[in-house]
This record gives structure tokens, C-alpha cells and sequence, in this order.
């Protein structure tokens, strides 16, 4: 079966049709992580029932923390420590975006209401099998 890539503009499924589907194996649900980290920065839209939004936060201030830190070793040590911080920060900003992503992906799976909120944005993306996605078109 041949499976195809919707957005919320496409494609019109509820949270149970999405769960059903999802469940049944017919549909993977996926987000942008820029468009995630978005979300999880904003107040209105940012799941409410989990703690991704405090983990996106967290580690995006160990990244500027790590990177912070770098700079006042190259002023203290050697020159170029700043280097390694922004190796350092761009490691864990990456990571925390991909991990941002998947925590909204999971917040959409338990919480309707957040699934709602973006949906309306048209954050999501539906990877669903052809044959399926027509009834929903």
C-alpha cells in the first residue's frame, strides 16, 4: 500500500480518528521541529497536561549556559574554548529540538485539546496509507 504525506490543510482528522488510526497502524503523525519549539515557547498553545514545555526550556538554557561558560574560559584559559562551546551548544540545541518534537508528538497522543490547538494552526503532518486518507479528504 502506498502511503502519502497530508497537512492539516488536506486532510481533516479528529483526536479518536487520529488514536484509530493511528492504533490500526494506517497513520504516523508528525510535526516540524521549528514549528514545535514554537509551540513549546508559546504560552496559549504549549501542552498543559505534560513537562515538555519546562524540558524545551531547560535544556535550551544549558545550551546558552554551556556556551556562556566557554566564553569566560577562553577570556580565563585558552582562547579557544568558545569553539568547543559552540560545538557544545549546537549539540544540545539540536537534540532538544528533535526531543521538543517528539514530546509535542506524545503530548497530541493523551491530550485532545492541545491536538485541537494545532491542528487549527495546522502544525500537523499525517504520513497515512492513500486508501485510508480518502475518506478523510
Amino acid at each position: 500500500m502506498a502511503e502519502k504525506v497530508y497537512s492539516c490543510s488536506d486532510i481533516n482528522l479528529t483526536h479518536s480518528q487520529m488514536l484509530e488510526l493511528k492504533n490500526a497502524g494506517f497513520l504516523q503523525l508528525g510535526i516540524d521541529d521549528t514549528l514545535s519549539s514554537q509551540i513549546l515557547n508559546e504560552k496559549g498553545i504549549a501542552p498543559t497536561t505534560t513537562t515538555a514545555s519546562a524540558a524545551f526550556h531547560f535544556y535550551s538554557w544549558l545550551a546558552m549556559g554551556a556556551f556562556g561558560y566557554s566564553i569566560y574560559l577562553s577570556f580565563t584559559s585558552n582562547w579557544w574554548w568558545f569553539i568547543v562551546g559552540i560545538f557544545v551548544m549546537q549539540i544540545i540545541w539540536g537534540a532538544n529540538k528533535k526531543g521538543g518534537s517528539e514530546n509535542v508528538l506524545d503530548a497530541a497522543l493523551s491530550d485532545s485539546e492541545f491536538y485541537d490547538r494545532v491542528r487549527q494552526l495546522g502544525g500537523w503532518i499525517y504520513k497515512i496509507e492513500e486508501s485510508e486518507a480518502e475518506k478523510y479528504i
